[in-house]
């Protein structure tokens, strides 16, 4: 009985930090499920700290299951942990019981559940809970040990939250992903392929434009949020492009507060798309014959050769090989949390 408690405690702890490292991977998309939340809710007041009240949430998510896992303060965390699941049974009973049109962002943007889905899911938690921990007076004390490892564990998720809150999601689950191929390059468009469409200063579409050739999308989503360098960076940004053989665009979701940086043609674009194209505020995409190559973020833009060498690759190829680095690496953390937790 006694492994049975610690397999169902070690199931929640699971999904408590998967859950929870998912969002702090794209602290932007957390603060974009906040957002609705606080909407749904009629919040309107905390909307501006919608970003750090999601990551905060994520954070406490995954502390919470690296405590579950490494098994300490049992009574307490068990008490916690009690108190997070209802409140999440409570807040997924209401969204089924409503059906507001939009995610609860269990996962993040790497798994989308219906509002019942995520209901159930919350409701076995809560019964895998009362097995794990239910009668309190016969939870055994943990392994001292086990402090030193939930440490660590600790340690690496709050560094891992803050290198993500100045990179990019090492694993891109949004629509315009790496290695996508818009709507408007597909000959035959399939069913939910993203459409990437801009505007010019006299509201003239020009979406075909991007089908054809490589660009490098400058990407603003909020406009008054630019530092005083990021025209000189754009700038730069735009001559390596040109140089490559790239022609540098620059996607706002409104009018710059400054003068349009040179070398690059202005076009208007949805916040939310731009956001979904490049979760940094200013950031770079590499696009080639319509397929997504690259991304990078604001002020980590690509060198001249690697730009070119980009470029001279087959688009897919390119892209595969451009960001699988990145997945692996994130792959590799995941493994290092769960092994710390549960082998040492």
């Amino acid at each position: 009985m006694k492994a049975v408690r610690r397999v169902c405690a070690v199931i929640i702890g699971m999904v408590f930090t998967l859950a929870g490292l998912l969002k702090l991977m794209d602290p932007v998309g957390s603060g974009l499920v906040m957002e609705a939340y606080l909407n749904f809710f009629g919040l309107g007041l905390l909307l501006p700290a919608a970003k750090w009240l999601g990551v905060a949430a994520a954070l406490f998510e995954s502390l919470l299951g690296a405590a579950l896992l490494a098994g300490v303060w049992r009574r307490t965390v068990a008490v916690v942990c009690a108190v997070a699941l209802a409140f999440f049974t409570g807040l997924t009973l209401i969204l089924w019981i409503k059906n507001p049109q939009m995610d609860c962002g269990c996962f993040g943007e790497a798994l989308h559940l219906t509002h019942f889905q995520s209901f159930a899911k919350n409701v076995m938690l809560c019964l895998l809970w009362m097995i794990a921990f239910l009668p309190f007076s016969k939870l055994l004390s943990p392994v001292k040990v086990k402090y030193a490892t939930f440490g660590i564990a600790a340690v690496s998720i709050c560094a891992f939250c803050v290198y993500s809150l100045g990179s990019l999601p090492a694993m891109d689950f949004a629509s315009f992903k790496p290695g996508t191929l818009l709507m408007q390059a597909q000959n035959t468009p399939a069913e939910g392929s993203p459409l990437l469409s801009i505007i010019d200063a006299e509201g003239e579409y020009h979406d075909e434009m991007l089908a054809d050739g490589a660009f490098l999308l400058v990407s603003v989503y909020d406009p008054e949020n630019l530092d005083e360098d990021f025209a000189l960076r754009a700038e730069a940004l735009a001559g390596t492009a040109s140089a490559c053989g790239a022609r540098p665009l620059l996607l706002s979701a409104g009018d710059l507060a400054m003068p349009v940086p040179p070398g690059l043609s202005l076009y208007y674009c949805d916040t939310r798309t731009l956001m979904a194209l490049n979760r940094s505020n200013g950031g770079s995409v590499l696009l080639d014959g319509g397929i997504i190559v690259a991304k990078w973020p604001e002020g980590k833009g690509p060198s001249a050769d690697r730009l070119a060498e980009l470029i001279q690759a087959d688009a897919t190829e390119a892209a595969i090989k451009e960001n699988t680095p990145r997945r692996l690496r994130l792959q590799g953390f995941l493994l290092y949390v769960f092994a710390v937790l549960l082998l040492l």
